[in-house]
């Protein structure tokens, strides 16, 4: 069974001057293996496969777009005072049967908003 998890994205804006239609795209990178099918936490010697995924059914993998990957996009009026701040959940999962070592596994991924 593999194993799955969830985080979140927060992307906040503020303008104090006037109102204004906000419209954005958030990307994440491939991380350290360099591609999205799938992506790498590296090890002591090992590495463990997963993924991201934008949706909880983890059927749309959350990239930059290319190669079959999703975005996420959003907009909305932001106001003269009060900033906007949502929340975006991040959906991953790890595949099972992977047998490898014991040990602390990484991996960093850099989100990116397009404006």
């Amino acid at each position: 069974m593999p194993l799955d998890s969830a985080g979140s994205v927060t992307v906040t804006c503020e303008q104090l001057l006037i109102s204004i239609l906000v419209s954005y795209s958030i990307q994440l990178s491939s991380g350290a293996s360099g591609g999205y099918a799938p992506r790498s936490l590296a090890g002591p010697g090992y590495q463990l496969d997963y993924n991201l995924y934008t949706n909880a059914a983890r059927s749309s993998v959350w990239g930059d777009g290319s190669g079959g990957t999703a975005v996420v996009s959003d907009g909305y009026l932001l106001g003269i005072v009060f900033p906007v701040q949502r929340s975006y959940t991040v959906y991953g999962r790890m595949p099972a049967g992977q047998n490898v070592a014991p040990g602390s596994y990484t991996d960093t991924i850099t989100v990116t908003i397009n404006y």
